[in-house]
């Protein structure tokens, strides 16, 4: 039962990850197409990364994500080679392409099921 809890849990934060960071890339490209923000690509893509840093509201969150990120990525390695699970590391681009919600969310879906394999042959 705890088990299928935990696969909606990883499942369902796996999918948020991808709605809900790609609402505000959606609200960020409309405010360039409207004009609000103007530049070479190149400046658009530093205003969006600046904007991370430009209160100290945002600061902290960028901060803290930053470092989890660093442990979360420990996590896969260590993780994904103790249970032999096979493509783990496509966890470390999808971080960055979609979001870290997303793939640790959905890391945790499958070394869940992994796990749920392993004991399902041991009995």
């Amino acid at each position: 039962m705890w088990s299928k809890i935990r696969l909606t849990i990883f499942g369902a934060t796996s999918i948020a990850g991808i709605i809900w960071p790609f609402y505000f890339i959606i609200q960020f490209i409309n405010l360039v197409r409207n004009g609000n923000i103007q530049g070479s690509f190149i400046d658009i893509g530093n205003a969006f990364f600046d904007d991370a840093w430009l209160t100290p509201t945002s600061g902290f969150v960028s901060a803290d994500t930053a470092v989890l990120l660093v442990a979360i990525f420990v996590f896969y390695a260590a993780e994904g080679k103790r249970l032999k699970l096979r493509l783990w590391g496509i966890f470390f681009p999808l971080t960055f392409i979609i979001s870290l919600a997303f793939s640790f969310g959905a890391f945790m879906f499958i070394r869940e099921l992994e796990i749920n394999k392993e004991l399902n042959e041991t009995d």
